[in-house]
């Protein structure tokens, strides 16, 4: 019982930081893909990421189903 009122008391603290910090996660996050498109493109390997893309999406669905 005490183990699981711990484990629900950090998820809670993990939660509410995230939560403060909302704004500035979403900021770096669209930087961050930002970056990783135009260093894409300017490679000229989009269609190699994007394969390699669908084939992990085609991996977590198969899984799911």
């Amino acid at each position: 019982m005490i183990t699981t009122s711990i484990a629900i008391a950090v998820l809670l603290a993990s939660m509410l930081l995230v939560m403060s910090d909302l704004k500035l996660i979403a900021i770096d996050t669209l930087q961050a893909m930002r970056d990783a498109t135009s260093r894409v493109i300017g490679s000229g390997r989009v269609w190699q990421i994007l394969a390699f893309g669908a084939l992990w999406v085609l991996i977590f669905t198969v899984t799911v189903l």
